[in-house]
C-alpha cells in the first residue's frame, strides 16, 4: 500500500516536544530531571567520554550526576559541532542505555 501526501501537515505548539512541560522522572537532592533531561545528560556523558555506560564500568546514574553537578546542568552543550546523525546516533544510545537502566518504568519519549 502506497500513501502519498500533499501537504505537510502544520505542527502546534501544543505537539513540540518540550522537556519543561514533562513529568517529573528523577528527583536527586539538588535537581530534578524528566525522562527527555535524563536522556540528554546521558547522551552529554557519552559524547564527552564515548560508550563507558555500564554498571561495570561507569554506572549511568552517577554520570547523570556528575553532569548535572559539574557541568552547572548544560544538558545541550555537547551538541555544538556535531551533524544531526552523530547526535540522533548519541540519543539514540543514551535512550538505550536509559531504557535498559530503568526498566519498563521509563516513560517513551516522542522525538
Amino acid at each position: 500500500m502506497t500513501t502519498t501526501v500533499d501537504t505537510a501537515a502544520p505542527i502546534s505548539a501544543r505537539e513540540v516536544p518540550n522537556a519543561r512541560t514533562e513529568p517529573v522522572f528523577l528527583t536527586a537532592e539538588t535537581y530534578t530531571l524528566t525522562a527527555r533531561q535524563l536522556v540528554y545528560a546521558l547522551a552529554a556523558h557519552l559524547a564527552r567520554y564515548g560508550d563507558t555506560l555500564t554498571v561495570k564500568v561507569v554506572d549511568p546514574l552517577c554520570a547523570v550526576d556528575a553532569v548535572m553537578r559539574f557541568d552547572g546542568a548544560d544538558l545541550m552543550g555537547w551538541i555544538t559541532g556535531r551533524t544531526p546523525i552523530e547526535v540522533a546516533t548519541v540519543l539514540a544510545r543514551a535512550e538505550t542505555i536509559a531504557r535498559d537502566y530503568f526498566g519498563t518504568g521509563f516513560p517513551v519519549i516522542r522525538w
